[in-house]
């Protein structure tokens, strides 16, 4: 639980890292801290370009690779959120 805390309480203050790999026995704090990121991180403009969320089971790493590569557009930063990884 202080993980998740700190982890909320960093992205809160703007103290984003470039990558979070979110595993353990608890999903409920998973899937807390990634829907935290998705509706925190970036603004509601910056969202349509700029987010993308995929599913492990429907991508190859090489998608997630590919997606990663890209420039933000009209932003900052962009977020790739890959669930049931």
């Amino acid at each position: 639980m202080n993980e998740v805390k700190s982890i909320v309480t960093a992205i809160k203050k703007g103290d984003v890292k470039p990558i979070y790999f979110l595993t353990g026995e608890e999903p409920y704090f998973i899937d807390k801290i990634s829907d935290f990121i998705e509706d925190n991180v970036l603004r509601e403009d910056e969202k349509g370009f700029n987010q993308m969320v995929l599913y492990g089971r429907d991508v190859t790493v090489e998608d997630i690779i590919g997606n990663a590569k890209r420039y933000p557009m009209m932003a900052e930063k962009q977020v790739i959120i890959v669930k049931e990884a």
